[in-house]
């Protein structure tokens, strides 16, 4: 495992060398010491950075205040966290830093589980595998690190880690959930968990909208071949579907209340997460 002393030595001897270049040019570079799948066309495409693989120095598990967090993942999100200069072919569809960090890592592990059923024994499973509670931690990592430095002049990302990580984590939790969802806390417990869920839900439909399995998808690649062909008609979701969405939706919950320290929540989600007015189903689930 990997010491936040060894990252960030290695950072901010990064940061030196590149002393003309913003946070948002660091973050992209870094990518490339984390993983060569952090360095396909898809990053190219949804950073607006083209970074080749140079080696996984910043890939592995750091323990940050108190959590393990998976420090490549925390760079590749972060990567896309940051406000880039001029415009993105990402800018043009639904596609957000949500996407490439918690809300990519539910949607790509439903649609693996949707692939082969037969490989694992429920889509809890997979979500354990694939969103796992480093992935998540360092999706929250990133995305208040981004924030940080979206917000604040001269700050290096060498600086924003050391501020950052002096905070408890439970902490660190509840501050996402107000600067991302703008969530209300009192007395421990979340004031309005449906609404909460239904924007986590959203998110996660975007990305497999998205994603390299839906028609879109398959656009976005075509028109990078040359040869642009339009996406068939979506079918409309099944209930299936829409119960795969709504358990990714709680599994990430579930990690949020219990690492903030939050209070047990019982509610009803919206019907639709994008037409609230539908009104709520009919039966309450639990997040404990």
């Amino acid at each position: 495992m990997m010491t936040l002393e060894t990252v960030l030595q290695f950072i901010q001897t990064f940061e030196q060398t590149h002393s003309d270049r913003s946070p948002y040019e660091i973050a992209n570079r870094l990518r490339g010491h984390t993983k060569s799948a952090y360095t396909t066309r898809s990053w190219t495409l949804a950073t607006g950075f083209e970074q080749a693989y140079i080696d996984g120095t910043l890939n592995g598990d750091l323990q940050w205040a108190g959590e393990t967090i998976d420090f490549g993942h925390c760079i590749a999100a972060l990567a896309d966290q940051i406000n880039e200069p001029g415009a993105t072919f990402s800018d043009l569809t639904k596609w957000t830093g949500d996407h490439t960090s918690w809300a990519g890592d539910i949607g790509s592990a439903i649609a693996t589980y949707r692939r082969d059923k037969t490989k694992f024994k429920s889509l809890q499973e997979c979500l354990d595998r694939f969103a796992s509670n480093s992935d998540h931690a360092a999706n929250v990592v990133a995305y208040l690190l981004g924030h940080r430095l979206n917000h604040t002049a001269n700050l290096s990302l060498s600086q924003a880690l050391q501020e950052l990580q002096a905070f408890p984590y439970p902490d660190q939790i509840r501050r996402f959930l107000h600067l991302r969802f703008n969530t209300v806390i009192q007395a421990e417990a979340i004031v309005d968990p449906a609404t909460l869920e239904a924007e986590i839900r959203k998110s996660i439909h975007a990305y497999l909208e998205l994603s390299p399995e839906s028609g879109w998808g398959k656009f976005f690649k075509s028109v990078l071949s040359g040869k642009p062909t339009l996406p068939a008609q979506p079918a409309t979701s099944t209930q299936t579907e829409a119960t795969e969405l709504l358990q990714g939706s709680l599994q990430f919950l579930t990690y949020l209340i219990r690492q903030g320290n939050l209070a047990p929540l019982q509610f009803r989600p919206y019907q639709n997460p994008r037409l609230p007015w539908l009104g709520t189903v009919r039966y309450d689930v639990s997040v404990p």
